[in-house]
């Protein structure tokens, strides 16, 4: 759940959840970069979808959880407000989105189940390149 609406990813992108916790802001970089954080040893980007998506925001709880995620080479930590658990959906019961879900928000939505659950297409979403922020420095 974000901002009181329910997404989903398939669950072959995701590796663990995770409590956030020990989030380092990165400065300098676009407001859906919440930080980064030390996942067993790896740094992980943490991203917020809610500024990508342009949904409210409610700032950050102790019930924040990361959901890490990897498809192709990236791998990285999704922010979720809370986490309703695991569902098998039939690829045949996803409808097309909503007319109203324009502007990048519609861009990453695979289908919608009857219950409004957005399952998101995360091979896109991570490859999109507004994503990926990379900057060098002499």
């Amino acid at each position: 759940m974000l901002a009181h609406e329910n997404y989903a990813v398939e669950s072959r992108y995701v590796q663990e959840i995770s409590p956030l916790k020990e989030l380092t802001a990165l400065p300098g970089t676009p407001p859906f970069i919440l930080g980064i954080i030390n996942f067993r040893g790896h740094i992980l980007t943490v991203i917020d979808l809610r500024y990508f998506f342009n949904l409210p925001q409610k700032g950050l709880t102790g019930l924040n959880k990361v959901i890490i995620v990897q498809a192709s080479e990236t791998k990285i930590g999704i922010l979720a407000d809370t986490i309703h658990g695991i569902k098998s959906i039939p690829v045949n019961e996803l409808q097309p989105p909503l007319p109203a879900m324009t502007g990048i928000r519609g861009e990453y939505i695979k289908g919608l189940t009857g219950e409004r659950l957005a399952v998101l297409d995360l091979e896109k979403l991570l490859s999109d390149k507004r994503i990926i922020v990379h900057e060098e420095v002499d």
